[in-house]
């Protein structure tokens, strides 16, 4: 039995608005919008990684991936206009269906959820269903299993057919973990529930200690206060007489600098925080930091304090470079 995937990465804002769109008015349709990069790590892997590794289990070897600039909020496009995204869409269902697909996985990542994708395989399988979608009590899960043999003679019109076969679908009633990650707060809920064990979304890293998780890579000075739970990412380095406590992650390439307080708070990926400083209750991305208790965006000049910690593109910035001297020639 040969099962494919197609993956189509939607939602999700840019480093820069992260908390922002937290603040913005909500929008009418706000829970069912993923609001999080799906590959933003949390925990040390992001929802995209963690998503192929669940169809990896099941014997996807190869799911496509697509990016929806558009941030569709289905796991069909349903879009009338021929977008270069769904011209990309309809080319990876043909590349499925030619292969020799037998049922084939459509999904959007941007939620999290605990759904076992081999109960939900096997419950389309024995239900002998055209396609099965999964549902948690508050609407789709935007994934779906459909038999790809009735897609065999769609002349090219794949989303077509696929929404002619929505009203024969069976619903998979999911009652588990779900978290919609429309928002910063969402975020640091699922950071939270992962390390406590309140879901299945576990610290990718080794338990060195009970309830202590470190990356591949990290550097905890011998001065360090730390306390369970607790993740650092890979290649992070926490500095001298520094204190994390109370259900803390430090995603990957991070550095927390000299004495410095993280308690009940996210380092998110490629954040440097600064000398004696005190974060409680807060997620950080750069120089910007999201105060959970007062709900409030902070922004900080000074790279003293909050800064990026990713290398620069040293390259990229030559290439650039070049670029511009070659139009000014012409």
């Amino acid at each position: 039995m040969r099962i494919g995937a197609i993956l189509t990465l939607a939602g999700g804002q840019p480093s820069e608005n992260y908390f922002r769109a937290v603040s913005a008015p909500d929008r009418p349709d706000k829970k069912h919008i993923p609001a999080w990069d799906p590959l933003l790590d949390i925990l040390g892997s992001s929802l995209l990684t963690r998503s192929v590794a669940k169809l990896n289990g099941i014997g996807v070897s190869s799911p496509i991936t697509l990016r929806d600039r558009a941030g569709t909020s289905h796991f069909l496009p349903l879009k009338t206009a021929k977008t270069a995204f769904l011209l990309q869409w309809e080319n990876a269902v043909a590349e499925a269906v030619n292969s020799g697909v037998e049922h084939l996985f459509l999904l959007r990542v941007g939620v999290y959820s605990d759904l076992d994708y081999a109960e939900l395989l096997d419950s389309h399988i024995q239900s002998g269903a055209v396609m099965t979608q999964a549902y948690a009590p508050d609407g789709s899960l935007d994934l779906a299993v459909i038999d790809s043999s009735l897609l065999n003679n769609s002349d090219g019109a794949y989303r077509k057919r696929l929404s002619a076969l929505i009203p024969q679908q069976v619903r998979f009633d999911f009652h588990g973990y779900v978290n919609r990650l429309t928002g910063v707060r969402d975020f640091f809920q699922l950071m939270q529930d992962g390390l406590y064990g309140r879901c299945a979304l576990h610290p990718m890293g080794n338990e060195v200690q009970e309830g202590i998780w470190e990356a591949d890579g990290a550097e905890i000075d011998s001065t360090a206060v730390i306390s369970a739970p607790l993740f650092i990412g890979a290649g992070s380095k926490i500095g001298a007489l520094c204190t994390l406590a109370g259900g803390c992650a430090i995603e990957r390439n991070c550095k927390i600098d000299y004495a410095t307080l993280i308690q009940e708070s996210c380092v998110l990926q490629d954040s440097y925080v600064g000398v004696a400083l005190d974060v409680r209750r807060a997620v950080v991305s750069g120089q910007k930091m999201f105060a959970l208790n007062r709900n409030t965006e902070i922004r900080i000049s000074d790279r003293r304090l909050l800064a990026s910690n990713a290398k620069p593109n040293w390259l990229g910035g030559l290439s650039s470079w070049m670029s511009r001297e070659v139009q000014q020639a012409d």
